[in-house]
């Protein structure tokens, strides 16, 4: 893989891992799916059942896409340049994404 593309997938690595964190860490106004009822709300009623994962998954792909296609495109002319500042982005990256996954299943053991 060169140094180019392990800059842009990690600059998407980074983003996505970023935007899902701040998504299911905070109160956003995300778009909501009832499935009981079938309806979506961005204001679910209380005690029903009421799912955010398609506009989190949805915004987590968007930003992971943006942002690879514009380190794709911005990247730095020079290989060793690139590539030095492509193993911080991947390091941020995978860090971003342990605290994700670890903040997701800190909260479903804290919903038991």
């Amino acid at each position: 893989m060169s140094a180019r593309a392990r800059f842009a997938t990690g600059a998407g690595t980074l983003a996505a891992a970023t935007v899902y964190l701040v998504a299911t860490t905070t109160r956003l106004g995300l778009l909501f799916y009832l499935p009981t009822r079938g309806e979506w709300t961005f204001d679910p009623p209380t005690g029903v059942i009421a799912m955010d994962w398609f506009a989190r998954s949805n915004a987590t792909l968007a930003a992971g896409a943006l942002a690879t296609w514009a380190a794709w495109r911005w990247a730095p002319s020079d290989p060793k340049r690139c590539a030095r500042h492509a193993g911080r982005l991947w390091a941020l990256g995978w860090m971003m994404l342990g605290w994700s996954a670890a903040y997701t299943a800190m909260w479903l053991i804290a919903q038991r």
